[in-house]
């Protein structure tokens, strides 16, 4: 992926900062099976707009690219050329390419909050559920529109995405379920434009954001936090959100790798 995991707990009313976040194959696991040791899958990555202007990293089995540049409403000059790298990626039983979005719920402190609003919400401007729900559908909606400015609606209307939910960016600890609105309005607006959608997070974060939202089951999980390519088996079972987990992240090299489940 793109930067390292805060872990630490809301402590305030609003946290900010930056973020990022991956469908494809079946990881190809030897002996160890998908317990652990004698891992064998081919590696995935993650990156976005912190890997501008570098190296990307060689070979990968599959690629997620960050749509925003590390906040929403905020561009990922680079989502051209490294769409393009993930769309080299060797799978061929998956989506070689997939797309994560940064998200937030930063109140009414953000130029971007709704005020006024009344679809798919009404929203009267406060830091409500329903203003909340609208800010996370606008801002999917955005990073939508962003990523088929960068490499054409066809492909942004087919590929997967995923939703970075992380304690880095800004939420709302007073009111969690402000926050599980919002998630559930980017979602909605992602599933509106039929594709199809996850989440990005720990176990932890997910709780500390949301208060452990349970998604459908149609909407699965990309788990951060394993130390290894050889532990990251272990974490496919890690649901935090109720949907099955398709990837687990790890470092390897430098950048952010990923396993698939």
């Amino acid at each position: 992926m793109l930067r390292p995991l805060i872990l630490g707990a809301l402590a305030a009313a609003v946290v900010l900062a930056s973020g990022a976040p991956a469908f494809a194959s079946k990881g190809h696991k030897g002996g160890g099976g998908s317990g652990g040791g004698g891992t064998t899958a081919a590696q995935g990555y993650d990156i976005s707009y912190p890997q501008c202007g570098g190296v990307y990293p060689s070979a990968p089995a599959f690629g997620v690219v960050g749509v925003n540049g590390g906040l929403a409403y905020r561009a990922n000059t680079c989502l051209a050329s490294e769409y393009q790298w993930a769309t080299g990626s060797s799978t061929t039983t998956g989506a070689k390419a997939s797309l994560y979005a940064n998200t937030g719920n930063p109140g009414p402190v953000s130029t971007h909050w709704p005020k006024g609003q009344t679809s798919p919400m009404a929203c009267d401007g406060t830091w409500s559920a329903g203003c909340s729900y609208d800010y996370g559908w606008n801002a999917a909606q955005d990073s939508f529109a962003d990523a088929t400015a960068a490499i054409g609606a066809t492909a942004a209307g087919t590929v997967p995405w995923w939703l970075d939910v992380e304690t880095a960016n800004s939420w709302n600890s007073s009111d969690l379920s402000t926050n599980a609105a919002d998630v559930r309005g980017a979602v909605a607006y992602l599933q509106s434009r039929s594709v199809t959608v996850g989440v990005y997070s720990t176990g932890y974060q997910w709780g500390v954001i949301t208060g452990g939202l349970n998604l459908s089951s149609a909407v699965p999980d990309w788990v951060a936090g394993a130390s290894s390519a050889t532990s990251a088996p272990s974490y496919c079972s890690s649901s935090f959100s109720g949907g099955a987990v398709r990837y687990v992240q790890y470092q390897s090299g430098g950048y952010d790798a990923d396993y698939s489940c």
